[in-house]
């Protein structure tokens, strides 16, 4: 009972974690202008 305890601790704790993380970073959402000259 004890191991289900510290697992679901543990899931919960990176599961929060991962939101907190992905909501303070911009990397993902970065997408910067393609100069024309690529685009062909």
């Amino acid at each position: 009972m004890k191991y289900r305890i510290l697992a679901l601790l543990a899931m919960v704790l990176t599961f929060l974690a991962q939101v907190g993380s992905a909501s303070a970073c911009f990397v993902h959402g970065y997408q910067p202008e393609v100069p024309n000259s690529l685009k062909k």
